[in-house]
């Protein structure tokens, strides 16, 4: 189906107190209450769906990571067509990797170079914002494609990792990957 950007907050985070900031940088940050991702949180933390958007399949969350594009070939039409051939999962997966290999990665989907730079600038800005100007002690990204509803989906995290607020780079986001809960914090609030 698609790509979405989901966050999670601390317990008792109350959204209205940096409503500003949700609005300054143009996120949306509702809450979804999807009970298999909540099992996999810390008790009563916030799940939230972090962009205004349709879909995140363009964001720029990870758009360097491959696996983006491989699962966006995964899903297309050309590879139910080979699977109607009965190529095996083998073969699909070659043929992904090739089509890979020889496409000219752009990053960002249809967005200019400064397009993608203020981007990404917008999504650190936010994390580091947030950190910096709130009491939460966290926040945490996570990018899934999902094949349902928001609320009903199915997800297994891989992992959490946590991530001080100094490693927050362009480069760091670009290179995220999926089903990986990306927790932000200051060490100092901790």
């Amino acid at each position: 189906m698609c790509f979405y950007i989901t966050a999670t907050l601390p317990k008792g985070t109350d959204l209205n107190k940096f409503r500003h900031d949700i609005k300054k940088f143009e996120m949306a940050f509702k809450v979804i209450h999807n009970d298999n991702i909540d099992s996999q949180l810390r008790p009563g933390e916030l799940y939230l769906r972090a962009t205004k958007s349709y879909c995140d399949c363009d964001t720029i969350l990870g758009s360097l990571n491959r696996q983006n594009e491989y699962q966006t070939f995964l899903n297309s039409k050309k590879v139910k067509t080979l699977r109607k051939k009965k190529w095996t999962d083998e073969e699909i997966d070659n043929w992904i990797n090739q089509k890979l290999k020889n496409k000219k990665g752009e990053i960002g989907g249809k967005l200019t170079q400064n397009e993608r730079k203020s981007e990404v600038e917008r999504w650190r800005q936010f994390i580091l914002n947030l950190l910096e100007n709130s009491n939460v002690s966290h926040i945490g990204i996570l990018k899934h494609w999902y094949h349902g509803a928001l609320e009903d989906e199915n997800i297994t995290l891989k992992e959490t990792r946590r991530i001080q607020n100094s490693k927050v780079t362009p480069d760091f986001l670009l290179n995220l990957k999926e089903d990986i809960l990306y927790e932000f914090y200051i060490p100092y609030k901790s």
